[in-house]
């Protein structure tokens, strides 16, 4: 195992050698690693445990998986299953227009752009769509008239996109700049893609969301790094450009957004006190001792709660598997005698594959609105959009108690 795993020892963003453990989380199965139902293999399990850097605020991954078992052709994620994405994506695409003006025949070019999702907000504004992305997910792209690219991002593939359609005036990582194993490959390809008006905007989730809310399952291996804003700082440093915009939008329980580019051409307009916001980011190292804690209590907790629903009523059936989950499963180890089934968008891709490291069947939630009976307890594994999901499943007559997996209250 060790051999494949490349394994952190400096920081990624500013090159601090002294990183400091803050989090073990001990070992886990990758979150898209879906086993099909019938197959007895088992899944590898990878050790996740979080590395600090004191100098630019950044957590990483200390033991990286490879993007190639990461992210293979057949990735089970697709954008347009989840309304808060859509949402996000659709306010992204709005914040951007108001910034910078009208997008007509504008060029965007989205890495890792899925299914497209993003570039239909984009193309409805008159833009011209591009996009990069290694899974089969791309084909969904194509299918919409999007130009993608079937590849992870690298200086090869920059400079096949600037010789085919020249420079992009918007480049994009929704949620997937935390995905992305090689920071410096990532730096040199944009250095590649942009004219000296280009703009980056990167969303992703926000390491002091991670903190505040407790929210250690967004630790998972597809995302080597957790960032705050002081590391966008460095990283459009390191590019000899600015953070001209930074904002909040509240997806995925606690998301940052920032604009970067060139400070001469387009000036600062943060919609947040920086300085505040350095100060608050002090604070981040030695909230983890917190969080440490806080894990262990709600393991216990959690554990007690469901062993308690599952005496009463037996296995307890649940809803969505978003990939993060896989964490909160293995922590408290559930398996089939206690989770019976767990329901899924029809459509979805995961549905007939076990969640990774058991055998909890994915069914569709069609078997749901099945059911004779609606009444029984039933656990929400996206616990990060609690709204969504319970609205849903009152909205398919559910009517049993819906225990989200983790949330605010287990920690008050």
């Amino acid at each position: 195992m060790g051999n494949m795993m490349n394994e952190i020892n400096s920081c990624e963003v500013c090159g601090n050698v002294e990183l400091v453990s803050v989090l073990d989380l001990g070992q886990h199965p990758m979150c898209d690693d879906l086993v099909e139902q019938g197959n007895d293999r088992e899944c590898k399990e990878y050790p996740i445990e979080i590395l600090y850097c004191k100098t630019c605020l950044t957590a990483h991954q200390r033991f990286q998986v490879p993007k190639e078992d990461l992210f293979p052709s057949t990735y089970h994620y697709r954008s347009r299953f989840t309304a808060d994405v859509l949402n996000g994506m659709a306010e992204l695409v709005n914040s951007c227009e108001e910034r910078f003006g009208s997008l007509q025949s504008k060029k965007v070019l989205d890495i890792g752009c899925n299914d497209g999702s993003l570039l239909d907000y984009f193309r409805n504004k008159g833009a011209e769509t591009l996009g990069i992305e290694p899974t089969d997910a791309y084909k969904d792209a194509l299918e919409k008239n999007h130009v993608a690219y079937n590849d992870y991002l690298s200086v090869e593939v920059a400079e096949k996109i600037v010789k085919n359609h020249g420079k992009p005036d918007f480049i994009t990582f929704t949620n997937v700049f935390a995905h992305i194993e090689n920071l410096h490959e990532v730096l040199d390809s944009l250095r590649t893609l942009m004219s000296p008006t280009t703009v980056i905007i990167i969303e992703n989730h926000y390491l002091g969301a991670v903190i505040r809310g407790n929210q250690f399952d967004t630790f998972y291996h597809e995302h080597p790094r957790t960032y705050s804003f002081n590391s966008f700082v460095f990283m459009a440093k390191s590019l000899e450009l600015s953070p001209i915009q930074v904002e909040f939008p509240a997806r995925y329980g606690g998301n940052i957004r920032v604009f970067i580019g060139d400070e001469k051409i387009y000036g600062t307009n943060n919609k947040v006190d920086t300085n505040e916001l350095n100060a608050i980011e002090a604070g981040f190292f030695d909230k983890f001792a917190q969080m440490r804690v806080n894990i262990e209590t709600w393991k216990v907790q959690k554990k007690a709660q469901l062993n308690e629903l599952i005496s009463q009523y037996g296995p307890l059936k649940a809803k969505a598997f978003p990939g993060r989950a896989a964490i909160l499963v293995k922590l408290l180890e559930l398996d089939e005698t206690m989770i019976s089934e767990v329901y899924e968008k029809p459509g979805s891709l995961k549905i007939g594959y076990y969640l990774p490291g058991t055998r909890i069947i994915i069914k569709s939630d069609e078997e749901m609105y099945a059911l004779e009976d609606k009444s029984k307890p039933i656990v929400n594994l996206a616990w990060h959009i609690p709204t969504e999901i319970h609205g849903y499943l009152r909205k398919h007559g559910y009517t049993g108690d819906i225990i989200d997996v983790l949330s605010k209250e287990d920690f008050e």
